[in-house]
């Protein structure tokens, strides 16, 4: 039940083993005062013959990646209080220590982490959908937002994130989607507001459907849109490297979901993309395009009337497989 309730944690088998493949991630971004963006992804990848954990990282400026391996015997896992220790690398909910056979070293540290709270009918961003065994990919939002103090040195750069932003989320399952929209960003002119947004073309009991989530925080509201919530969402235009998206809200769902009258407009596009390896029924060997550069512009609406409009830059943005499958 703990791990249902705490997204953050290790979700996966305790044997560490998996007959048909399993993968694990955990998504860390700092974003510093002079508007630097640098992602490190630790994980796990389980698969019958060939198992290890890895850590992957993503310079905003120019899209360069790394992926670094390395054997399941170096990998810690803490629940209480959480920590992911891969060799000398660790990660927790207030500090990040990198150097050890990675291209990144220094010591990070999270204040005032804003963690997204569970509750009985929404264990998490996926609502009900949490409670659905053996879904091919799970998705949780850890850190909507905080601050960081600490530097970084990456290739004989230094990167200060004194007083910059950071934002933590994860996925666990077999495999990504085969098409995805994701885009995120929490560096907008106030430090109140994060969003987050997904779309995917999602197996559903032999055939396939497009479901989305995502979130806006304005501060006093924290508004949840989503195929659980009702919301509808059109995807305007789509291009390799741009996004257009709207939706509208449908109904009273509460204050903390998009209702009818409102409309979240959502324009991003992105410049430098680097590979990432993705997982494959748990095996890291699909690679996917990621900006952390990308521009995002945002406007949320209420019968007409502008409530908030920001445009943040720093965001991460992916557009992977047939979007197609994403203008439904």
């Amino acid at each position: 039940m703990i791990r249902l309730y705490h997204p953050h944690v290790y979700q996966g088998p305790l044997s560490l083993k998996h007959r048909k493949g399993y993968f694990e991630g955990w998504y860390y971004k700092f974003v510093s005062k002079k508007d630097r963006a640098f992602a490190v992804i630790p994980g796990i990848s389980l698969k019958k013959d060939n198992s290890f954990a890895f850590i992957q990282t993503i310079n905003g400026d120019d899209g360069k990646t790394s992926y670094t391996t390395f054997p399941l015997s170096e990998l810690k896992i803490n629940y209480d209080p959480f920590c992911i220790s891969i060799g000398e690398n660790s990660f927790s909910l207030d500090k990040v220590l990198l150097g050890d056979r990675i291209p990144v070293s220094g010591e990070i540290h999270l204040n005032n982490v804003h963690m997204y709270k569970p509750t009985l009918f929404r264990p998490g961003i996926m609502g009900w959908y949490r409670y659905v065994p053996a879904m091919e990919c799970y998705h949780g939002v850890v850190s909507s937002g905080h601050k960081l103090n600490g530097k970084m040195l990456y290739e004989n750069e230094e990167f200060d994130f004194s007083d910059g932003s950071g934002y933590i989320e994860k996925d666990w399952g077999t495999s990504f989607p085969s098409s995805y929209i994701w885009m995120q960003s929490n560096s907008f002119q106030t430090t109140d507001n994060s969003f987050m947004l997904s779309v995917a073309n999602i197996p559903w009991f032999g055939s396939y459907f497009r479901g989305f989530l995502g979130f806006l925080d304005l501060g006093s509201r924290r508004i949840t849109f989503s195929t659980y919530t009702g919301s509808i969402l059109t995807v305007d235009s789509i291009g390799e490297h741009s996004v257009s998206i709207t939706i509208n809200g449908k109904g009273p769902h509460g204050r903390k979901s998009l209702k009818k009258g409102e409309v979240i407009k959502i324009e991003a596009s992105r410049k430098a993309v680097g590979l990432l390896m993705a997982p494959h029924t748990g095996s890291m060997d699909r690679r996917i395009g990621e900006s952390i550069d990308a521009e995002i512009s945002v406007k949320y609406s209420r019968n007409g009337e502008v409530l908030f409009q920001g445009v943040t830059r720093n965001s991460g943005l992916e557009i992977v497989g047939d979007s197609s499958e994403l203008k439904n």
